[in-house]
């Protein structure tokens, strides 16, 4: 048994819980905007795609499984006059500044071509690079090299119609659940961990004192309330669903493969906030 003395002056040096409504500053407001969106229309969204490349790894903002055909999505707030001349995008901002900027496209290829790669996937993946900005003019054509180029407005309906055309055509059926989803932590005001989650499950104790399994895979983030004096974290959850739970955990560690190949086992009294 441990030493309660000791736990309680370990634990003690756990963050306080900032005001819940901050939770919404570690996500880019056009990440956010898009993915709710999204939630509302399509059952599979999955956030901070990685796969592995040479010694560390690609990532993407989201993917989304419609009738089991996949797409893979850039999330761009770009303001002002956006544009293109061949690969290399301009932006014109309103104060007359001039910018040139780095394709989106090429990287998304990149990604979707290693994500076949070691999924050993047959089947088409789409691309879109979605510009969430409102104060943003396109001048882009709706597609370069196979990616598709879209303003928010023109996000569920293009996913769709792709959808349906694939489907139509016979292409094999896509798993989600095979996805490497990159998490997050947080500590006082900055990231300091992020990485593919290890646990399929952490361990809790519902308000009412039964044991709980929460499946990482169905979480969008928790905010993590040390509570030193009760030797214990409480923990409020949001599911990807939407929903909400409060749940309480003792000593409870996530094991994390870092994006430098390294391996943390990180304890969730020195978490504050966990985005998955």
């Amino acid at each position: 048994m441990s030493n309660p003395i000791k736990t309680l002056i370990r634990r003690s040096h756990g963050a306080q819980l900032p005001p819940i409504e901050e939770i919404e500053r570690f996500g880019a407001d056009g990440e956010e905007a898009v993915c709710r969106l999204l939630r509302r229309h399509f059952g599979s969204v999955i956030r901070n795609v990685v796969v592995p490349h040479k010694k560390l790894y690609l990532e993407k903002d989201l993917m989304v499984v419609c009738d089991d055909v996949p797409f893979v999505i850039e999330i761009k707030n770009w303001k002002g006059e956006i544009g293109c001349r061949g690969d290399v995008f301009y932006q014109n901002k309103d104060n007359g500044v001039h910018k040139e900027l780095k394709s989106p496209v090429g990287t998304t290829n990149q990604f979707i071509r290693r994500m076949k790669e070691f999924y050993d996937i047959a089947r088409p993946i789409w691309g879109i690079v979605v510009f969430a900005e409102p104060d943003c003019r396109l001048d882009l054509p709706e597609e370069l090299d196979g990616v598709a180029l879209l303003p928010l407005n023109r996000l569920v309906p293009f996913i769709r119609a792709r959808a349906k055309a694939d489907n139509d055509q016979g292409f094999l059926a896509f798993d989600s659940d095979r996805i490497l989803r990159c998490t997050r932590f947080y500590s006082e005001d900055s990231e300091f961990c992020k990485g593919i989650l290890a646990d399929n499950h952490l361990l809790c104790t519902a308000e009412d004192g039964t044991r709980v399994r929460l499946d990482t895979t169905r979480l969008r983030f928790i905010t993590v309330e040390n509570q030193p004096l009760r030797l214990r974290d409480k923990l409020y959850v949001t599911y990807a669903n939407g929903g909400c739970g409060v749940f309480y955990n003792r000593d409870a560690e996530l094991t994390v493969g870092c994006l430098d190949g390294t391996w943390r086992k990180i304890a969730l009294h020195r978490v504050r906030h966990i985005v998955f």
